[in-house]
């Protein structure tokens, strides 16, 4: 009896881990949702912080709160990649961050060229660092002073915007990702000469709506734009707070209607009204 019970309790604590490797489909093969992948870098982003504490084993509720989603959309997101928690326990921060990793491509180094070597494009540069498996080999401007100079040591030196076309061709290995990080004028001639070169995959943080083939990945970030949602979740916020204050005070001066003794209302032949319409004698 007491060998089959343990056996139970073993297969119980197998199922609430995470699976070997070997049992479970390649989180790449899945077909993981855009809105899922989009968090799954923000998860990414908060176990790299939390591995720098040294924290070794997370719950879905501290994961979930670090990265500002609700803990059940964070447990069917790691689903998709089959990443499981130990039930009561929490999941394991290092192996986690590899399995992400591995769903998305981080494991592996994905090469860029950055239209752009303004303010913009060089905290760009500062964010695609060691570990975050993207590589910038090739930079562009339209500023003919930077032309020739690199914004870091051992970094690509800054040709012309004219000339990504024809430099993105010839790039071994070959660009899989384009930025377009320049000034609003110059914003779509960038985004062209990418396309001309067959790069498939562009990210635009201009403000700029770029005109696009069919075939081409567009993701938009507009930084303007991400404020303007931020400023109206604090209005609504501020909105609903004040909402919710008048709404306990109301009920706080409801409260004390109630509970306040009657009032006595003399009545012209000597009798006296409470204010709740009952009738008393007096003397």
């Amino acid at each position: 009896m007491s060998g089959g019970v343990n056996v139970g309790a073993d297969r119980r604590k197998s199922g609430d881990a995470d699976p070997p490797a070997a049992e479970t489909q390649s989180p790449s093969r899945q077909d993981i949702p855009a809105p899922t992948v989009a968090r799954l870098a923000t998860y990414l982003h908060v176990l790299r912080s939390f591995s720098r504490r040294g924290t070794l084993i997370a719950s879905s509720g501290e994961l979930a709160t670090a990265a500002g989603v609700n803990p059940a959309i964070l447990r069917k997101d790691l689903s998709y990649i089959g990443a499981n928690g130990v039930r009561g326990v929490g999941y394991d921060v290092g192996r986690l961050t590899a399995r992400i990793s591995m769903a998305l491509h981080t494991d592996s180094v994905h090469t860029v060229a950055l239209a752009g070597a303004g303010q913009l494009g060089r905290a760009l540069l500062a964010h695609t660092g060691f570990g975050r498996g993207f590589r910038v080999a090739a930079m562009f401007d339209a500023d003919p002073s930077l032309t020739g100079t690199s914004l870091e040591a051992g970094g690509p030196a800054i040709a012309p915007l004219s000339d990504i076309t024809e430099a993105c061709r010839r790039m071994r290995p070959a660009v899989e990702i384009g930025v377009v990080a320049t000034s609003d004028e110059h914003a779509q001639e960038a985004f062209d000469a990418f396309v001309a070169a067959g790069v498939r995959q562009v990210l635009n943080v201009t403000p700029v709506s770029l005109t696009t083939e069919a075939d081409v990945v567009v993701r938009q970030v507009d930084l303007a734009l991400e404020l303007q949602v931020l400023s109206f979740q604090a209005s609504r916020g501020a909105t609903q707070a004040a909402a919710q204050a008048a709404h306990d005070h109301l009920e706080i001066s409801s409260r004390d209607d109630v509970s306040a003794p009657p009032r006595e209302v003399k009545a012209a032949d000597g009798r006296q009204e409470n204010a709740m319409g009952e009738e008393t004698v007096t003397a």
